[in-house]
């Protein structure tokens, strides 16, 4: 399971236990390759063409020395998304522009790629100066410095040297190894992850990966998922720097060697990651800017070549406060993928023209499952991104909740999306706990978190539907919560609902009076007439006593109609004055503690007690008493025994 040959240097003062990944950048047949030859005594042109026509194609990749990796990158213009592949996860770019022919396109573009990715380090190295003479040299210089001035590099080293007679090169050699010296570690955020930049297959081993680990560990045994495809392997074996190892992390060049997937399910443009925790991304929000040199201002909706770690999409760009972003401007898109890749917060990209090809611009993504930007959610899609534009964590955080539907969140799916360490995760989510902006509960056997601001929102809507309510039904005490729930549980989730509904009732916007829920400032208020039809009924329910009228007999002693009833009739049995037996019969509320110490005295005496038996205790008659013992079946007064019954739970 070879991952590359390779050569090895002295490695100075550079930290024997970190890896390093060194990237070239420039213009095609400046001596990139050659150059990368003379450091590390290989060759990266692998293929054939190649070989044929003397150019790059392909990424390559050399040993620099045990712990260092170069990644020799193509420069024509065509091969640009082969260039952005090589460069996106590097350390240090060793840019080459060739003495006779000075600063070229590809060095334009390749250096505006480098800058929109942030790779803040590099090294300028001035190739082929046995082909130019003094003063074409320091020209040659000029222009390189002109270039660098208004960029992060004005002040990067530039070196001379020959890839072809090695003039320079020990010097070079010696500048690499300062360099990569003073580079601070990566910051490691705890999450495997690692984009696929090569795919081959071993004879004996299978599939291999190779790429640069964003993130993370790996461990020999391991299982991770593939994305977008969601596929998931277990690693059979790990290499980095052509030697075997249990385990690679943060910043390291890793050959992985995947059991159980074949070479055709994994491609350049996919990643490996920590199942589980990542999700194929079809669209995401980001900051964009374009570059002041970009030949076009870029439309809302405009069709584009977008470049994110390894892989090449087509997608489309929503600007949503402006009809077009103009050369040099930034500003907060949505970006919506023809294909799904791997991105996640804070990852660079970049933008391309569709035809003609060429780098217009590039950003950072902020949020990778965002809602489908409407003008309606303006707000909130503002606040979001300018949150997680924050380098606090406690905005990061809070934007992680900043979504449509009030669903919880795991510490896992907080710490993705606002990208912090899980030290500094779990002092920042204490902190927002206890000044009660987030709140937890256990659900499902795993803790999940709730925004104040989520719950507010789902409170507000609780209010909505009650106050829809009580103009509806002015004469009802209130709404039942469970009726609440199930009319709103399509939109919210029934643990957001029950949180909301106590913050409600905590701040005093919602009242609770047993099972019935209304606003605070509400009093039920019937009409003069729905008034005294409900003390009518009401009275006429209490004197019946165990022979109550049907609903039909009501309806037509009362001149009510069906809705007239139903609303009254709810409104005595939410007030405990009347019980409901069957669709055709109601009792008064009072009828039944009565109806408990009947029996109670009943079977105190006797057993059981039959129709008869019961028919004469409570003076019913048969269409009476036999609704009336189902009902108390049902709820636990009494239990069927043959044609009799005997004391149910409640009774003994």
């Amino acid at each position: 399971m070879k991952q590359e040959s390779e050569t090895r240097h002295p490695n100075f003062a550079i930290d024997p236990g970190r890896q390093y990944v060194i990237g070239t950048a420039g213009h095609i047949d400046h001596g990139k390759t050659a150059l990368v030859k003379a450091l590390t005594g290989i060759d990266t042109d692998r293929l054939p063409e190649e070989k044929t026509r003397g150019i790059t194609i392909d990424i390559g990749f050399a040993h620099f020395s045990e712990n260092v990796t170069i990644i020799d990158v193509p420069g024509h213009e065509r091969l640009i998304k082969n260039m952005v592949a090589g460069v996106s996860t590097i350390d240090l770019v060793l840019f080459v522009i060739a003495a006779d022919d000075g600063v070229m396109p590809q060095t334009r573009e390749h250096l505006d790629i480098v800058n929109l990715l942030q790779i803040r380090r590099g090294i300028f190295v001035i190739n082929k100066i046995d082909l130019a003479g003094p003063e074409w040299l320091l020209l040659v210089e000029e222009d390189l410095r002109a270039l660098l001035r208004d960029t992060p590099f004005r002040d990067a080293p530039i070196r001379k040297a020959s890839a072809l007679s090695g003039a320079g090169v020990e010097d070079l050699r010696g500048l690499i190894l300062q360099t990569l010296a003073s580079i601070p570690a990566r910051q490691d955020f705890e999450v495997y992850r690692q984009p696929v930049d090569r795919v081959f297959s071993a004879k004996g081993f299978g599939t291999v990966i190779t790429g640069t680990v964003l993130g993370g560990k790996l461990r020999v045994g391991e299982e991770v998922e593939i994305q977008p495809s969601g596929l998931v392997a277990r690693v059979r074996g790990l290499q980095s720097h052509d030697h075997e190892v249990k385990e690679v992390r943060a910043g390291f060049r890793a050959a992985v060697n995947l059991a159980g997937i074949e070479l055709e399910q994994v491609e350049r443009g996919m990643a490996l990651a920590q199942p589980g925790l990542y999700h194929p991304v079809e669209m995401f929000n980001a900051r964009l800017a374009l570059l002041q040199s970009s030949p076009i201002p870029l439309k809302n909706n405009q069709r584009i070549r977008l470049h994110i770690h390894t892989a090449e999409t087509f997608a489309r760009v929503t600007i949503p406060h402006a009809a077009e972003l103009k050369p040099g401007e930034s500003a907060f898109v949505q970006i919506r993928l023809e294909q799904p890749v791997h991105a996640a917060y804070q990852d660079r990209f970049i933008v391309r023209q569709y035809s003609p090809q060429r780098t217009i611009g590039g950003g950072v993504v902020l949020q990778t499952a965002p809602f489908r930007f409407r003008k309606k959610y303006s707000d909130l899609f503002q606040q979001t991104l300018h949150r997680l534009e924050s380098e606090e964590a406690q905005p990061r955080i809070l934007a992680a909740f900043d979504r449509l539907a009030a669903a919880p969140l795991t510490l896992w799916e907080i710490k993705i999306a606002a990208n912090l360490p899980l030290q500094e995760l779990q002092r920042a989510l204490k902190e927002l706990q206890s000044g009660e902006i987030l709140f937890s509960e256990n659900l499902g056997g795993k803790t999940v978190y709730f925004s104040r601001e989520q719950l507010e929102e789902v409170s507000n809507r609780i209010e909505e539907t009650l106050a829809g309510f009580h103009r509806a039904y002015p004469g009802r005490p209130g709404m039942g919560e469970v009726e609440i729930i199930s009319r709103l549980e399509k939109t919210f989730l029934p643990e957001a609902l029950r949180r909301a509904l106590g913050l409600g009732i905590k701040s005093r916007r919602i009242a609770r009076e047993g099972q019935q829920l209304r606003l605070a400032a509400f009093t039920p208020q019937l009409s003069a007439k729905e008034s005294e039809k409900y003390r009518e009924l009401e009275i006429c329910y209490r004197e019946a006593r165990f022979n109550p009228p049907t609903v039909k007999e009501v309806l037509e002693r009362f001149a009510l109609s069906q809705k007239e009833f139903k609303e009254l009739s709810k409104l005595l049995r939410e007030e405990g004055k009347l019980t409901y037996v069957d669709e055709t019969l109601f009792f008064h509320g009072s009828v039944f503690p009565q109806l408990e110490a009947l029996l109670r005295e009943f079977f105190s005496r006797k057993p059981e007690i039959s129709v008869a038996e019961f028919k004469e205790l409570t003076g019913t008659t048969r269409k009476h008493s036999i609704p009336l013992l189902e009902y108390l079946d049902n709820n636990g007064f009494t239990e069927r025994a043959g044609d009799a019954r005997k004391p149910g739970p409640r009774l003994k």
